[in-house]
């Protein structure tokens, strides 16, 4: 096999599944009809975790293989790194079983000859790979596919209702299960199953004798979905029982107990793939989660406002009981909380060189060996201990801001943040300020005598703390002084009507007084109902995250088993390398766009990915 599609044969199938399992992109219409868009939801069976649909995966995949996007991230040290992860070797292990026991290898061009017109794949186990595909083909060209070019290596095989099939038994998972993988042609169609029973049932949904389609578990979040009209891609999951899954736990960044997720029974989206970018729509089914309030007309020019003056700005409402939330918010943008990992808490980088630690307090998987690919797909393994979720120290910073903000009645909050360097040196400062808009006056002397108490505390010795003042510049913005001591980066604030900016620097708090003052209100293209705005220029950020990964991503110690045709090489930098290579190949997109509106029982999403016109940056 040439090493090109080596490199790449699963390349596909893991994008599909990880498309799957991570980008929880897609859509469907409350108008749900025959021409909705969604036929191959009503041939799949119910139970899946999640359903990934193409209109035309033929073309989507060829444009693929074509872009630039695809040639930088297959050249990428993320790319190289992912492919020496537990998930890519248990993954790799898994299709090399299915491709051994039919004498088909999955590359790239035997996937393009699979790919029909509108496509689709559910998902019902991760750890078993158990799924079904389903594609438009004509007989003509599904007869012409390396699976049925290898038609002698499978039985045939009939339903209870009279369908054919083709069946092959197979042991995978190092022989500890046992699976079959299945092709049908039914008119017009391409079926593949990693299950006989998923084949079977699939095909009495194309006959019409059985009533287990999908789409009737899809329906009631079609049903708030509304303005759906499928485009490039859809996708509907079953969150709940995503989360339930061990690989979705141990792999999905921001892990399964994340509480952005508490509350959704299901999600929807539409991805649309244009000139200028792409568009993404999600509708959310939820159940039991607060609604925020929407942005009140006089509060959307102050947020189109903010959102103009940052690299990152987002921008919510919320309640006048947030005081609490705000006043962390705030204490963080002064003085950053420097995060140390707990003993017990494993490490949640995994790659195949990982060894498990004999002596770790941590519990039975402190590193990942074998006995991790093994539990992971065990029924009766034993589960995790949880860990209970440590007490935060109260700050008294915290403390006395949340007892200005109750008072001050917070009605809007923005986060704001950017990056900056200078080329003659090698550091990198992240700028980070919060603006809050404020129902009643903000109490600034107070302001000021809590943070001159908090900077004592924290930056003197005690008996040496020197007398702590504030001046305001000829702008307006204040910040604190003492003698013989720099506090230019203890904190900043400035007042503008009924916002109160504070930044964790005097010069950026300078910078975003000049922005602000100089942005004009534009009219808003927002939902009646949103709450949440975001925009991340990712063109602006990157240089200063490159830099500083530059800096701080030096090699491992341990080296790494080189992949076949490779030479051999040092482990790859997290933060150096990975990391640094994953923000080269996004560098494709300029800005992104979010917001979120909510009602009872859902929330509804709109992201715009827009492309840069000019070409990437290197960040030196």
């Amino acid at each position: 096999m040439r090493h090109g599609d080596w490199a790449r044969r699963l390349s596909y199938g893991l994008s599909l599944l990880l498309a799957v399992v991570g980008a929880l992109v897609s859509a469907a219409d409350r108008r749900a009809g025959a021409n909705d868009g969604l036929a191959l939801a009503r041939a799949l069976p119910k139970g899946a975790l999640a359903y990934l649909q193409a209109r035309d995966f033929g073309d989507l995949f060829a444009r693929w293989r074509k872009s630039q996007l695809a040639n930088r991230y297959y050249a990428s040290d993320s790319y190289r790194a992912f492919r020496r992860s537990r998930l890519w070797a248990k993954l790799n292990e898994r299709i090399r079983e299915f491709e051994t026991g039919v004498g088909v290898t999955l590359t790239e061009n035997v996937v393009a000859q699979m790919a029909g017109k509108a496509s689709a794949i559910a998902l019902y186990d991760m750890g078993k790979l158990e799924l079904a595909f389903i594609t438009e083909l004509s007989a003509a060209q599904a007869a012409a596919t390396p699976l049925l070019a290898r038609k002698s290596a499978f039985e045939t095989r009939t339903t209870a209702t009279g369908q054919t099939y083709l069946a092959r038994d197979l042991a995978t998972d190092g022989g500890r299960l046992r699976q079959g993988l299945c092709v049908a042609t039914p008119p017009g169609k391409l079926v593949v199953t990693t299950s006989e029973a998923l084949m079977q049932r699939t095909l009495d949904n194309l006959s019409g004798t059985g009533e287990d389609a999908l789409f009737s578990t899809m329906a009631q979040t079609l049903s708030i979905a509304d303005g759906f009209a499928p485009h490039d891609v859809t996708l509907w999951t079953d969150v709940p029982r995503l989360r339930k899954q061990p690989y979705f736990g141990y792999y999905w960044v921001h892990g399964a107990a994340a509480t952005e997720l508490d509350g959704i029974e299901a999600t929807l989206a539409d991805v649309e793939f244009a000139g200028d970018g792409v568009q993404e729509r999600r509708w959310s089914l939820t159940s039991g989660r607060p609604v925020p309030a929407a942005f009140t007309p006089r509060q959307q020019p102050l947020a189109q406002r903010l959102l103009s003056v940052a690299p990152f700005v987002a921008v919510e409402t919320v309640k006048e009981d947030a005081a609490e939330r705000v006043s962390a918010v705030a204490a963080q943008v002064v003085f950053p909380p420097l995060r140390s990992m707990p003993s017990a808490e494993p490490p949640r980088i995994r790659v195949i060189e990982d060894r498990f630690d004999t002596g770790a307090s941590g519990g039975r998987y402190q590193r990942l060996d074998g006995r991790f690919d093994r539990d992971l797909d065990d029924p009766n393994a034993p589960p995790l201990a949880a860990r209970p979720a440590a007490a935060r120290p109260l700050d008294p910073l915290e403390g006395e801001l949340a007892a200005l903000l109750r008072d001050a009645q917070p009605t809007l909050v923005a986060r704001l943040g950017e990056t900056s360097f200078d080329n003659s040196s090698p550091f990198v400062t992240f700028e980070r300020a919060v603006a809050i808009r404020c129902g009643r006056p903000f109490n600034t002397k107070a302001f000021e005598a809590g943070l001159s108490r908090a900077i004592g505390q924290r930056l003197f010795v005690a008996g040496t703390v020197p007398q702590i003042t504030w001046e305001a510049s000829a702008t307006g913005v204040a910040s604190p002084r003492a003698a013989a001591t720099a506090l230019d980066r203890c904190g900043a604030y400035f007042v503008s009507d009924d916002v109160v900016v504070i930044a964790g620097s005097v010069a950026y708090a300078e910078r975003l007084k000049a922005r602000l003052s100089a942005a004009t209100s534009v009219q808003p293209d927002v939902s009646a109902t949103a709450y949440r705005q975001a925009t991340l220029r990712l063109r602006a950020l990157a240089p200063g995250y490159q830099r500083v990964m530059r800096i701080i991503g030096f090699r491992g110690d341990a080296s790494l088993t080189p992949l076949e045709n490779e030479p051999a090489d040092e482990s790859i930098a997290f933060f150096g390398q990975n990391l640094l290579s994953l923000l080269a190949v996004t560098e494709a997109f300029d800005v992104v766009t979010i917001e979120s509106a909510a009602e009872a029982g859902r929330v509804v999403e709109r992201v715009r990915y827009r492309y840069a016109t000019s070409p990437p940056t290197t960040g030196e």
